[in-house]
């Protein structure tokens, strides 16, 4: 039987690795996020795809204090009643992730290889062997216009690790699990729970 307490160690290396590549690409143009606000990056509720990442950002919300577990909840229910009432509509589409206090995520390290990964350009090379690319945030391109192109991650690695960790889940499991958002992920239950 895989558990979490298997894979978490493993997980948490793997985000070492990840968080090591994007130290090098910023600290070779000189990118910072300290200052921003996290509304380029956290003006969205990041869909999180697998279980894995939805068990340890949930290990983490239990390491918060009653009075921000309950914020959080709070701004979690209030996201997800707005993606109910309109997917499309301002409420949802505007919404600030619900873990961001004053331009901080108040569970850092615990936060999704999306979130880990924002910012810098990168690459993705899919399964048919078509690279794709895409720019950083609008505050990178617009402090790093003239090098943007310098620092590029390829996140393809990333994503294959990612799944071999998912892979073990849904073996041990015998189901996929569903896509959730963050607020979906810590503001409604979760029937999908496969870890002892």
């Amino acid at each position: 039987m895989v558990s979490g307490d298997v894979l978490i160690p493993r997980l948490r290396e793997f985000y070492r690795e990840m968080d090591a590549v994007y130290r090098a690409a910023s600290e070779q143009v000189g990118f910072t996020c300290v200052g921003c606000d996290g509304t380029k990056c956290c003006t969205v509720d990041v869909t999180l795809h697998t279980f894995i990442e939805m068990f340890y950002l949930r290990r983490g919300f239990n390491t918060l204090d009653i009075s921000r577990q309950l914020t959080v909840l709070g701004r979690c229910r209030a996201i997800v009643q707005a993606k109910e009432d309109d997917p499309f509509g301002e409420a949802y589409r505007n919404s600030v992730c619900a873990l961001n206090f004053d331009g901080l995520c108040c569970l850092y390290e615990y936060r999704p290889m999306i979130c880990r990964l924002a910012g810098i350009p990168h690459i993705i090379q899919r399964p048919d062997g078509k690279v794709i690319e895409s720019c950083g945030c609008s505050r990178y391109e617009n402090d790093n216009f003239d090098i943007s192109c310098a620092a590029k991650i390829d996140r393809t690695v990333f994503y294959r690790k990612m799944a071999e960790i998912e892979i073990q889940v849904v073996r041990a499991a015998g189901k996929r699990t569903k896509s959730r958002t963050v607020a979906e992920t810590l503001g409604v239950e979760d029937p999908d729970n496969c870890f002892p």
